[in-house]
């Protein structure tokens, strides 16, 4: 079975389309940013930088496109408001990429390929240095018409093949069934021998399921799942299942509306065995929507440090969006199209001094960068020379992360190297 790679946030995406389109209901929250704009919830926030020589170099132009407008369900505004941030701030608080300032060309997609390939030409036509991709549901012929101008292309928001396997396609975040990963690596570590799983029976979730299966299996630990339909409302079955079986701890791998009805068949059960979740259920809305008797002690797998408040990087994120997008949401996917700006800024450092940026040159740069920090990524670094995942050549990192959940914080686990988890299951 050949592993399938989705990377930050699209798992929500994944499971709010399937909603959208089967049941009508709404979407998520995203790679375990909070729901609403929360930035006044009394985080400390950090200074910033004043540059010792201000951006005057040659502009680096960066065409950044992103889902907007499609339908209520459909459309993530704070993406690009949250990459447009991070350009600002490299520009005015960090001097540019080596003293040349980010020009930025925004393209408004509408979620189809018609709209994509448009935005695609577009920014072909523009002679762009760089593509950044927000969040886009029919980004496959995308990367195609970019790659074949040779122009590269960043993002953290992959699913589509072509975005997987191209060699001028860099996703930094390491996919879906890594991001689902590190509880059995846990489970192992605590002693558990058997696990329950809810999940949304996605075709493209249901695969993925099965390479997780395959980890907590060979890491000794019995597998159980209860595969619910999308438009199922009442989990109270599915997770009595569960309990019937005496499973030492149950994972929930569904849309925000599903993992909302876990926690309240959780609470209704009085079940208080460990509980690991996926990054669509880490928002305040489905939190909320249960007595912390039930959520506190939750473990969240995610593929950023977004989550954690008290995560330097996290800090800094909410401060810039507080200075140059104070009226976004600072949840959804907006950490993900942040992180993908100043990972290719970090990335764009490591150039040797006096580099001329260009489409080939940046190429060359991502292809060379070696240990890289990425923003919001808990220490783990990237390497976009190295391949991490045989089917996914294109992923730069094999991070993911665990986060524990209690009165309304989320505090790191642990961070995991998902391609080690992964390597030799197929």
């Amino acid at each position: 079975m050949k592993r399938v790679a989705v990377a930050a946030g699209a798992l929500s995406l994944l499971l709010a389309a399937s909603a959208c389109s089967s049941s009508g209901d709404g979407g998520s929250s995203g790679s375990g940013g909070k729901s609403g704009s929360g930035q006044g919830d009394g985080v400390q926030s950090v200074a910033l930088p004043t540059p010792s020589k201000a951006a005057s170099g040659t502009p680096i132009r960066m065409f950044f496109y992103n889902q907007e407008g499609a339908s209520a369900n459909a459309s993530s505004p704070e993406s690009y408001q949250a990459g447009k941030a991070a350009v600002e701030y490299i520009n005015k608080n960090l001097g540019g990429v080596q003293g040349h300032p980010i020009q930025v060309t925004h393209c408004a997609t509408l979620g189809t390929p018609d709209s994509v390939t448009n935005c695609a030409n577009k920014a072909v036509d523009a002679k762009s240095d760089v593509v950044v991709k927000g969040v886009e549901v029919a980004s496959a012929t995308a990367v195609p018409i970019i790659a074949g101008a040779g122009i590269p292309y960043v993002t953290l928001n992959a699913g589509a093949p072509t975005e997987l396997t191209n060699k001028d396609s860099f996703v930094m975040a390491a996919g879906f069934a890594a991001q689902l990963a590190p509880p059995a690596a846990y489970a192992k570590q605590k002693g558990y021998k058997s696990v329950g799983v809810i999940y949304t029976n996605v075709t493209s979730l249901s695969t993925a399921m099965g390479t997780v299966k395959k980890l907590f299996v060979k890491n000794g630990i019995s597998y159980t799942s209860v595969p619910v339909a999308i438009s199922t409302g009442d989990l109270t079955p599915a997770y009595s299942a569960l309990v019937a079986k005496k499973v030492d701890a149950v994972y929930v791998v569904t849309s925000a509306q599903q993992c909302a009805a876990a926690l309240k068949a959780r609470a209704s059960l009085a079940d208080t065995r460990p509980l690991f979740m996926s990054s669509s259920c880490d928002s305040s809305d489905v939190l909320n929507a249960a007595p912390s008797s039930a959520t506190n002690g939750t473990v969240f797998a995610l593929l950023d440090t977004s989550a954690v408040t008290d995560d330097k990087d996290t800090k800094l994120y909410r401060s810039v969006m507080a200075k140059y997008a104070p009226s976004a949401d600072i949840g959804s996917f907006a950490p993900t199209s942040f992180s993908a700006v100043m990972d290719f800024y970090r990335a764009m450092q490591t150039a040797p001094a006096g580099t001329t940026f260009n489409a080939k040159t940046i190429t060359s740069v991502l292809n060379s960068a070696k240990d890289v920090p990425l923003f919001m990524g808990g220490g783990k670094t990237f390497s976009c020379g190295v391949t991490y995942f045989p089917s996914s050549p294109s992923v730069c990192t094999g991070a993911a992360f665990l986060v524990s959940y209690k009165d309304g914080k989320n505090s790191l686990v642990g961070a995991y190297d998902s391609a080690k988890l992964l390597k030799g299951i197929s």
